[in-house]
C-alpha cells in the first residue's frame, strides 16, 4: 500500500496508508482531515506535505512514523 506523508496543525510530520479527498455536493470540503497525530496523540487537521521542500531525512523519518486509522 502506498503511504502518504502529511503535515498536522502543529507542524509534525508523519504517514498515513490513505488520505482520501471528500466531496460534499459539488462543493470540495478542503485538503485538510482530522487524524490523530502520532507524535503529540491528539486530533488535528492534516494535510498532504510537499514533498519537494522536504530532506530525505524528514520523508524516511515520517514514513516510519504512521498514523492512527483514518477518523473523519
Amino acid at each position: 500500500m502506498e503511504r502518504t506523508v502529511v503535515r498536522c496543525a502543529e507542524g509534525h510530520l508523519f504517514s498515513t496508508g490513505s488520505f482520501p479527498l471528500q466531496n460534499l455536493r459539488p462543493a470540495r470540503i478542503g485538503p485538510g482531515r482530522l487524524m490523530r497525530c502520532p507524535q503529540c496523540a491528539r486530533l488535528r487537521s492534516a494535510v498532504p506535505a510537499d514533498l519537494a521542500v522536504l530532506s530525505t531525512e524528514q520523508i524516511t523519518r515520517a514514513l516510519r512514523r504512521e498514523a492512527a486509522d483514518f477518523l473523519a
